[in-house]
């Protein structure tokens, strides 16, 4: 009596061919088991700025699929691809020849996709073949996946961009690891590194809106002293005849100069508070307004279609112009201060 069993897997197309797996009578129940679920699973995601397009994509199944069947007997008996699109149907494909020769037609914006693959693999000194699966989902629109027990997912905004997120559910640790650091190192190259200049220009935006703040608390002192220094060289020149110094006054006329300086009557100097709130509140909302134009918050970009390309084009052409706008409005702000503050002390007597 033999005491073999062959699994034939049916693909979901009549084209497809069929997978099958030599299992033995006695290890069938391990079989099952391993088939409804994995004993770990590694979940990891990576928020930032990327471009993927469907090459990357393609290149990345390639790479899993050499790595997987390198290291042991394996076969590819599910795959899935889920594309997500803005104000539009979402779109699924079962199978990875699909996947390899996939075109979008429809004019469409692509916010997400998701690929599953479910491998079977023969790992050594294991008598059956294994359920292994890997998931890999990239979002573009900054909403980050929470996974919550095994099969419940919550959404919910964040303020960072675009994000990739994968899990490997496998019965091999050593497997896991090695898939799980095959796919960090593709998405590293993937994701935009921050440049030196940015960095510079990170450091010179969070020095400017401190310095729009200081301002605002220091610059009513700085007029209140100008306003002291003005009004005193007035009492000088009152007392003083042209071509006399301090030092050839008659006693009487040091002792008056003196009484005048003196005189709290004569202290116009002293700022308004309302002008001190005043000078603390812009000071306050130029350096709110300072990070908030000046932060570099870049969008990723998902490119299937031809409308991706073509809102990539425009989204950078936009950013170009609002760079340029945020650095006027930025000027103008600035020298309206200046001019407010000249203004209050020319008309402060």
């Amino acid at each position: 009596m033999n005491d073999n069993l062959n699994l034939v897997l049916e693909g979901a197309e009549e084209h497809e061919q069929f997978v099958q797996v030599p299992i033995k009578r006695k290890d069938f129940g391990d079989f099952i088991t391993s088939l409804l679920g994995q004993p770990e699973t590694i979940r990891d995601k990576k928020i930032g700025t990327y471009q993927a397009n469907l090459e990357w994509l393609i290149h990345l199944h390639h790479l899993l699929d050499q790595r997987i069947k390198q290291q042991a007997s394996a076969s590819l008996v599910d795959f899935t691809a889920f594309f997500n699109y803005v104000d539009a149907p979402e779109r699924k494909i079962t199978s990875i020849d699909s996947f390899l020769s996939f075109n979008e037609a429809k004019r469409v914006k692509t916010k997400g996709i998701k690929l599953t693959w479910t491998y079977l693999v023969s790992f050594p000194n294991k008598p059956t073949p294994e359920k292994q699966e890997i998931s890999l989902t990239l979002q573009k629109d900054r909403t980050e996946i929470v996974h919550l027990g095994a099969s419940r997912v919550t959404r919910h905004t964040t303020s960072k961009n675009g994000l990739a997120a994968y899990s490997i559910s496998h019965t091999e640790r050593t497997w896991g690891d090695d898939i799980q650091s095959l796919i960090d190192k593709e998405l590293e190259s993937l994701f935009e590194k921050e440049k030196w200049y940015e960095k510079v220009l990170s450091w010179v935006v969070l020095f400017l809106a401190l310095a729009c703040f200081v301002a605002g608390i220091v610059v009513p002192d700085l007029v209140e002293q100008l306003i002291i220094e003005r009004d005193v060289a007035i009492i000088y020149s009152s007392l003083l005849p042209d071509g006399t110094t301090l030092a050839q006054l008659p006693m009487e006329d040091k002792v008056t100069l003196i009484t005048k300086l003196l005189d709290p009557n004569n202290q116009l100097h002293k700022v308004n508070i309302w002008y001190r709130a005043a000078s603390f509140l812009c000071g306050t909302i130029l350096a709110g307004f300072t990070i908030a134009s000046f932060e570099r918050v870049k969008e990723s970009f998902i490119l299937v279609t031809a409308e991706d390309e073509k809102q990539q084009r425009e989204c950078r052409n936009k950013n170009n112009w609002s760079l340029a706008k945020k650095v006027f409005s930025f000027s103008i702000a600035v020298s309206a201060g200046v001019i407010g503050n000249y203004a209050y002390y020319l008309f402060t007597a």
